[in-house]
């Protein structure tokens, strides 16, 4: 049977099927063959399960993943912690107050370089800013993604929102106290999460949201909510989303320029006048360095994934 993991709680999953939620487990085959976090069941997986009994399942494999949203994991152990997958919309929110950050935006746009589903930055508690304008410049600046200013107690607002989403699944990811929760409490009409007030000295918020969950709405779509994030590092980027810098380094005068000390480069001068945004080089030469240690990562694992898998037969 088939069925779709919709909330995951420590090593067990909540899993939806025809009209049936069941709690599964992973067997013991899978945890032999599967050793990383993101090889497990996440929110958003569908997954190939048997029942072991009235009320729990035992996950047998993992179907293939249309869309992966991940970081860095926080730890020491710099494996892929993924957020959510099989998504077709991932919004940033950003709030319209001190929380404001223009490099946390860029940070947050780091691990969203995927053409396998569209970003859309929120920008929340509208009801709450006396000028947005000057915000929705800031966002502009960086970032051609579509926007939408918003506030959770607006009818009309709440309706766009729920009019952008209609039959698609989304993921909402932000800072602590941005107003994630509050917002999808508005899509659904109840307090699903529970919400806690900003702290006022920094305009902070705590977190609230423990377990990712994946919540059906009446019109068809589908809302993950994600705790809030504090550190942001992207695991893989590909390349192609720095169009930009790589336009520029085909009019450099070597095909194989670092950019750094090589003459007729196009890069440095981009960077020189003011053409190419300095923080935008950076991630781009983070992103480089991140890829090239993860792919070795993600190779090893490959190769002890498929002796596991050889000894499991």
């Amino acid at each position: 049977m088939i069925g779709q993991v919709i909330a995951v709680y420590r090593e067990r999953y909540l899993v939806e099927y025809e009209t049936n939620r069941v709690f599964m487990e992973v067997s013991g085959r899978f945890q032999y063959i599967n050793y990383q976090k993101s090889d497990y069941p996440q929110v958003g997986d569908y997954v190939l399960f048997h029942m072991a009994s009235e009320d729990l399942g035992i996950i047998e494999q993992i179907q293939e993943r249309k869309s992966i949203l991940s970081r860095m994991d926080v730890g020491n152990i710099m494996e892929q912690q993924i957020l959510a997958v099989n998504i077709d919309v991932v919004l940033i929110c950003m709030s319209l107050n001190e929380d404001f950050n223009i490099r946390k935006l860029r940070n947050f746009l780091s691990i969203t370089y995927s053409d396998d589903y569209e970003v859309i930055i929120l920008l929340t508690k509208r009801d709450l800013c006396s000028d947005e304008q000057y915000y929705i410049h800031e966002v502009t600046q960086i970032t051609d993604h579509k926007w939408i200013a918003l506030s959770a107690y607006k009818e009309e607002d709440i309706e766009l929102l729920a009019n952008v989403l209609e039959k698609r699944t989304a993921v909402f990811i932000g800072s602590s106290g941005v107003g994630k929760s509050t917002l999808i409490n508005a899509l659904i009409g109840e307090e699903h999460f529970e919400t806690k007030a900003i702290r006022m000295k920094d305009a902070q918020g705590r977190h609230t949201t423990v377990n990712r969950e994946l919540i059906r709405l009446s019109n068809g779509s589908s809302l993950i909510d994600t705790p809030g994030i504090r550190i942001v590092s992207s695991y893989f980027v590909d390349e192609e989303n720095f169009e930009d810098i790589l336009l520029l380094s085909e009019g450099c005068m070597f095909n194989d320029c670092s950019h750094k000390v090589e003459p007729g480069c196009m890069v440095k001068k981009a960077l020189a006048d003011g053409t190419l945004d300095y923080e935008r080089y950076q991630q781009y030469k983070k992103a480089l360095r991140l890829n090239q240690f993860n792919q070795k990562r993600e190779q090893e694992r490959i190769r002890l994934l498929e002796k596991r898998t050889r000894k499991g037969r």
